[in-house]
């Protein structure tokens, strides 16, 4: 009797574990995702955002292509993308401020770059200062 009780618990736990599961796979109710850990050291990281940043001066100051605003934009997610990923990299209250930073002003120049009907070069400009100044004032800090 104590055996069939057993096995009566054990199967009807079995059960309830299936329903969660099912109801669980049913929401689409994601699995919990991992702590984010950059794959790139620091310094491939900074040279990364130093290449998109001199093509980001080219579009901006250069360019003439008709697709120049939204390669604008590409080039200006990617680094805040980059700059995210930066924001990792170390610990200190200051260099977590610039990379966020960074990454906001990046964001900020993508959207004047799809402002329809033409972003504003004189705004677009402005904001690629801000970032010159942003990426200066950390390794006039970090930078050996």
């Amino acid at each position: 009797m104590a055996r069939r009780m057993a096995l009566t618990v054990v199967l009807f736990a079995g059960c309830v574990w299936c329903v969660v599961l099912a109801s669980r796979a049913e929401s689409g109710e994601p699995a919990p995702a991992a702590p984010f850990k950059p794959v790139a050291d620091v310094d491939g990281v900074m040279t990364a955002q130093g290449l998109v940043f001199k093509e980001l001066q080219k579009a901006i100051n250069v360019s003439k292509d008709p697709k120049r605003p939204r390669h604008i934009a590409h080039l200006s997610e990617a680094l805040a993308e980059l700059s995210n990923v930066n924001i990792y990299h170390a610990e200190k209250d200051d260099y977590r401020k610039w990379a966020t930073e960074l990454r906001d002003t990046a964001l900020q120049l993508a959207k004047e770059a799809e402002t329809k009907p033409a972003p504003d070069d004189a705004k677009m400009k402005a904001l690629l200062g801000t970032l010159d100044k942003t990426c200066n004032a950390c390794h006039d800090a970090y930078q050996k």
